[in-house]
């Protein structure tokens, strides 16, 4: 029985593997020839349709090419990354942006390519923080220490204006759609906003969808 639960979640490793170097290679082929995405504002309409997991495994899957990647929790509301990491508590993001912590002392190194910032100390008013320090400098400084790409994880666009201020300065905006979850208007409004945040192109991942009749969930567009 244990060798039968094994083989299963192997094989659902290798399927989410799969899925999320299918969206990647999506991605790649949404590029222009003169356009990279090298930022990423991920979101979704509301809580509970699977951002954060599809934030980090979309993050790994740069990292296993050996491309730099910074991993940011944005979610100044529920910082399910940071929780994730078990970096509650430490300095991240908001100590970055308020001058307080050098972004390569707030960083926290999950694996050769991989680093993540957590949300560092939850600010009264996070929106008016993401609006007075903005993330231009913050981005400039991560491409200049080497990351090749920089993935913001959101929280929910219908709900905070503060995922709209993210994918202001980001060149792709990604919605992570539930299957079972996300009602039609929901998504038309999440689509809305994300549009006119001005980040420069958006995309949309299925989440939650059955794989072969078996009780895989999986991610792909």
């Amino acid at each position: 029985m244990e060798k039968n639960s094994n083989e299963n979640q192997m094989s659902m490793n290798r399927i989410i593997q799969e899925k999320f170097s299918a969206i990647q290679t999506n991605i790649q082929y949404m590029h222009r020839q003169d356009d990279v995405f090298r930022t990423v504002a991920i979101t979704s309409s509301n809580k509970g349709e699977g951002k954060t997991f599809f934030s980090t495994n979309f993050a790994k899957t740069y990292a296993n090419f050996k491309q730099k990647v910074l991993l940011i929790d944005v979610d100044f509301y529920s910082p399910s990354l940071t929780k994730q990491y078990r970096l509650k508590g430490r300095s991240g993001l908001s100590n970055v942006l308020t001058g307080r912590t050098e972004l390569q002392d707030a960083v926290y190194p999950f694996s050769d390519d991989l680093d993540v910032l957590p949300v560092g100390a939850i600010p009264p008013n996070p929106l008016e923080l993401l609006r007075v320090q903005g993330l231009s400098g913050l981005i400039e400084e991560a491409f200049t220490l080497g990351y090749a790409y920089i993935i913001f994880d959101c929280p929910p666009i219908n709900l905070f204006t503060d995922s709209r201020i993210v994918a202001s300065s980001c060149d792709l905006g990604i919605l992570v759609v539930n299957n079972n979850k996300t009602k039609e208007e929901e998504l038309s409004l999440a689509k809305s906003l994300l549009d006119k945040s001005g980040v420069k192109a958006v995309g949309a991942v299925l989440n939650n969808v059955k794989y072969n009749k078996k009780k895989y969930d999986y991610y792909g567009y």
